[in-house]
């Protein structure tokens, strides 16, 4: 088995390299952490290279992909995962191909959300409620390592589609916009073949955005509370959506 020590090494500037956006894109590849995300990738996506340390090789399983596993030092585990307290585990992906935008839901759509933890519990909660689905318009990557991490391993249950408004608006889909007030009662929509639209944490969806919107839903708040987080609302949203669709 290879073994690397030094954090000079180029894997080790490879691994470094790839939090940066482009760069993940020039080589098609993203980095996964973490046991259960590991395992829950591996399942349906090639690895590339997995590294491992000693430890971690001796009290886990991957016997199946020997051929793909190169063992590092602690200290190398350490910089190439980016924390002082690894899982002892990191495995590099290919970025999927990019697919065509799906022609009706049920989806969402996650416009500009910046914040690499909101968007991976979308992603999750999509995957949760069986809304498989998600288009990404701006934002943070979806390939970002801390977006993986925050998926716990649902990146593989979702059709993940990045594009731009303007082919967003093309695509003439049904889309159901996310806001705080004024929108309509959930009670009151049809979310069949729907996309719910969840804008950016910190303005929510802009007016050009809410404009591409077929409907607009508001979820009650019966509390004393002006808004809900992102990655909440969403996943509210998306509850609803599931419950609504396995009544039809």
């Amino acid at each position: 088995m290879k073994y690397i020590s030094s954090v000079h090494h180029d894997d080790v500037k490879h691994i470094v390299s790839l939090q940066n956006r482009s760069y993940r894109y020039e080589h098609h590849q993203f980095v996964a952490h973490g046991t259960r995300t590991c395992q829950a990738l591996i399942e349906h996506y090639q690895p590339v290279t997995i590294y491992m340390t000693e430890d971690y090789y001796q009290s886990h399983s991957f016997t199946a992909y020997d051929a793909y596993i190169v063992g590092v030092s602690d200290r190398v585990m350490e910089k190439i995962s980016g924390t002082t307290t690894p899982s002892g585990v990191c495995i590099l992906f290919t970025i999927p191909e990019k697919h065509s935008l799906p022609k009706q839901g049920p989806g969402i759509v996650l416009m500009n959300i910046q914040d690499p933890g909101n968007m991976g519990t979308l992603i999750r909660s999509a995957a949760a409620m069986n809304i498989n689905h998600v288009i990404i318009v701006d934002g943070v990557d979806p390939y970002n390592s801390k977006v993986i991490q925050s998926t716990a391993g649902c990146l593989q249950t979702v059709t993940i589609y990045q594009t731009s408004i303007e082919k967003l608006e093309e695509q003439n889909l049904n889309l159901c916009g996310l806001i705080v007030k004024n929108g309509k009662n959930p009670d009151t929509i049809d979310l069949s073949n729907t996309f719910l639209v969840v804008g950016n944490e910190a303005h929510g969806l802009s007016n050009e955005q809410i404009k591409l919107c077929t409907t607009t839903m508001t979820i009650p708040m019966p509390g004393n509370t002006e808004s809900l987080n992102a990655a909440v609302a969403g996943s509210i949203g998306l509850y609803i959506m599931a419950q609504k669709n396995s009544k039809k």
